[in-house]
């Protein structure tokens, strides 16, 4: 029988950079979040660490990885993104300035996944906001690059300016297909 640890493992490797939210995991694998806490403090496999960030757990490498994780990075940034870091990309750029707050309220989701990889990327930044605690999250001038854009105003809209459309789900869509390429 799989014990309660390789279930949660397992459950945040394949959540990938989303992670899992504390009360889902509580909720799926029926225990309290003062158990995860001791269960995943406790977890050592080989180069792999369980880590709380805000509300959410993520299967992670150790810090003894961090060179080769850093030359992975630089050699894979115009690879493709995921779903998760597609969509939070393009709340960013058609919304911006936003908190993370922001962001997680127009998914529905925590984003620090996606977020964190698309800093990683160079595709957005974290700029300081007058007379506020939160930083807000702007694209980059490496976002304008990698897609292609002169200035966010090349960004596609509909014919009523909106970019609720069909226009901009085809453009993120070519922009993959490309990146694949």
């Amino acid at each position: 029988m799989i014990d309660k640890l390789e279930i949660i493992t397992g459950l945040l490797y394949a959540a990938g950079d989303e992670g899992v939210d504390e009360s889902t995991l509580c909720e799926v694998v029926q225990l309290t979040p003062i158990q995860i806490s001791d269960m995943t403090r406790n977890f050592k496999h080989s180069v792999l660490e369980i880590r709380k960030l805000g509300d959410s757990y993520f299967l992670m490498a150790n810090d003894s990885l961090t060179p080769y994780l850093q030359h992975l990075v630089t050699h894979t940034k115009d690879k493709k993104l995921t779903q998760a870091s597609m969509e939070t990309l393009a709340i960013i750029a058609y919304n911006q300035p936003l908190t993370r707050q922001d962001i997680e309220i127009a998914r529905g989701v925590n984003s620090d996944g996606p977020v964190k990889t698309l800093m990683e990327k160079g595709l957005i930044k974290a700029n300081e906001q007058k007379d506020a605690r939160a930083k807000v999250l702007v694209t980059t001038q490496e976002f304008l690059r990698a897609f292609g854009l002169k200035s966010l105003d090349d960004l596609p809209m509909d014919e009523e300016g909106n970019t609720e459309s069909d226009e901009i789900e085809r453009f993120f869509k070519n922009l993959e297909t490309e990146d694949e390429s």
